[in-house]
């Protein structure tokens, strides 16, 4: 007959094996938790940098065209929405155009309210902006700056800034009109920040096409027209 075995485990026997098991499962989650936080910001840091890619190819494919400039602005008593507006070139003529293109405008509008960045276009002499399309979501203000700031041809932004530095500081004078557009561009608890000069070729002290300068009969009075939409 088979003798029946009461041995078992003594209470330190059963202590020691919790603790092991304790610190075991304690590596193991913190593991977890670090590989998801990792993946986590990973997937936040390209969506932010998509939206920065997104919103630097399409401002650089355009401004850096730009006929005409206007001045920064934002509707009267509106302090969350911020507006440019610029032209661009006639689009290349087709076989059916009866007429010759005209000039394209487009209006950036940046909405601290809703957090967006979007961009309208239209064609002179029409002066009904088409459905805005989307740059940027869940973006803000850098530093409670404005969007938007245009330096003319002869301007120095940037004299008091790393003086004495070749290209910047006193030793720095705009030749071309330029666009800075600086934002934060967020995604869960990762911040970007998007901070670029655009300079235009088309508007510099030889043509005076943004009409601030010395030579008024150079002012194509239609690119103006872009300017004089609703900014709603």
């Amino acid at each position: 007959m088979r003798k029946r075995d009461d041995h078992g485990f003594s209470l330190m026997e059963v202590l020691v094996t919790t603790g092991i098991l304790s610190v075991v499962t304690l590596v193991a989650v913190t593991a977890i938790i670090q590989i998801y936080s990792g993946t986590k910001q990973i997937e936040q840091n390209s969506i932010t940098g998509d939206q920065l890619d997104t919103s630097f190819g399409r401002l650089d494919r355009e401004l850096r065209y730009a006929t005409y400039v206007s001045a920064v602005g934002s509707p009267a008593g509106v302090t969350t929405r911020f507006y440019l507006e610029f032209a661009i070139p006639p689009r290349e003529k087709k076989p059916t155009d009866l007429t010759d293109p005209q000039p394209r405008c487009r209006q950036l509008m940046f909405d601290t309210a809703k957090k967006i960045l979007t961009i309208k276009n239209w064609e002179l002499p029409s002066t009904t902006p088409g459905t805005p399309a989307t740059l940027a979501t869940d973006v803000s203000l850098d530093n409670n700056a404005k969007p938007f700031e245009v330096y003319k041809p002869g301007d120095t932004p940037w004299i008091a800034a790393s003086a004495g530095t070749t290209g910047v500081g006193a030793q720095f004078n705009a030749t071309y009109l330029m666009v800075r557009v600086h934002f934060k561009a967020t995604a869960g608890e990762v911040t970007q920040r998007f901070d670029n000069v655009f300079t235009t070729q088309n508007i510099g002290e030889e043509t005076d096409l943004d009409g601030k300068d010395d030579n008024p009969e150079l002012i194509d009075p239609t690119l103006q027209q872009c300017s004089t939409v609703g900014r709603p």
